[in-house]
């Protein structure tokens, strides 16, 4: 018998697989609290986590712990120094997020250039004459330069391809074959890029190569009035150093939907800002995706349980050498 926590509730299409299983015990935390999960990780061989932080203090009370299960793709919440020393694999919803958060972010392009949020607030507040003043940026044969050619960006590209936008790829590993094919320029370094982009859009994991990889230097490197898109983690932005170039008019308007600190407070100076669009950490958030990413978050856990995880979906192969 094998016993797995759920630290927050899945889609019952999850649910309903791990509970399928005679040899699963679930264990459901009463919240995610770090008190709650410290306890509720004491015997436990599976971790099937969204949104919780499981720093070593808590990690460390695991002891029978075998696999962890991320319901996404993202795992900076999670201390992997410690869970990588152990031996422990995170199993991650490889590309189940993918379609919702390029949809999210094309969203969030477009609401910022046809400049959304301040015509909303206009017409609301009866100043219906503002529209003379109100100028938006045409997508088509704009640029558009993706930071991190994974997943997301990979269905990113096709997406501002159909708006008539010319794509720029950047990535360390870059799979040059596949850009060309997608009809996008590809490159391994993006900042000589950023003279010649209209709009960036993040799509890079968090970690200590990332962070703040987005700041003074790099904003002062963009034409002036680019876009500012983010629906990866707001670490890799400097936030002040955004803030900055969106008062200086290097950046006319900012697209966000994460922040270095969640829930993002306002003394982040940004809900009084109209060039700015704000959603909250929703972007993977539809059906499809919370329905297919609660499914490979209990599946993984199965898979890894019956001796056959799936490879591309370890997030941690290299350091555990599988």
């Amino acid at each position: 018998m094998k016993r797995v926590l759920v630290t927050e509730p899945l889609h019952e299409a999850g649910m309903a697989l791990l509970e399928a299983r005679p040899d699963i015990e679930i264990v459901m935390a009463r919240d995610n609290s770090p008190e709650t999960l410290s306890q509720a990780v004491v015997g436990v061989h599976g971790i099937a986590v969204r949104v919780s932080r499981l720093p070593s203090e808590i990690l460390s009370n695991a002891n029978e712990l075998e696999v962890i299960s991320r319901h996404g793709v993202g795992c900076d919440r999670l201390d992997m120094a410690h869970l990588n020393a152990r031996g422990i694999p995170v199993m991650i919803a490889a590309g189940a997020n993918a379609t919702s958060v390029a949809e999210h972010t094309m969203g969030l392009l477009l609401a910022t250039a046809r400049d959304l949020v301040r015509q909303d607030r206009d017409i609301r507040s009866g100043w219906f004459h503002k529209r003379l003043t109100r100028l938006a940026t045409d997508l088509s044969g704009a640029t558009l330069l993706i930071l991190g050619f994974g997943r997301i960006g990979r269905r990113l590209a096709p997406l501002a391809r159909a708006f008539g936008m010319e794509v720029i790829v950047a990535d360390i590993a870059l799979d040059e074959a596949l850009a060309k094919e997608m009809g996008c320029r590809g490159v391994t370094d993006f900042r000589p890029e950023l003279e010649r982009a209209d709009v960036l859009s993040i799509h890079v994991p968090l970690d200590d190569t990332t962070s703040n990889l987005v700041s003074t230097d790099e904003f002062a490197a963009m034409q002036d009035g680019s876009i500012l898109i983010n629906c990866a983690r707001g670490g890799v932005v400097d936030e002040k150093a955004m803030i900055s170039a969106l008062d200086s008019g290097k950046l006319i308007a900012a697209g966000l939907d994460v922040f270095s600190v969640e829930p993002a407070p306002d003394t982040q100076a940004l809900f009084a800002r109209d060039d700015v669009m704000l959603t909250p950490h929703t972007a993977a958030g539809s059906r499809d995706s919370m329905t297919t990413s609660a499914k490979m978050t209990a599946q993984n856990l199965l898979d890894y349980f019956d001796g056959k995880p799936r490879k591309g979906c370890i997030f941690n192969r290299e350091e555990l050498g599988l």
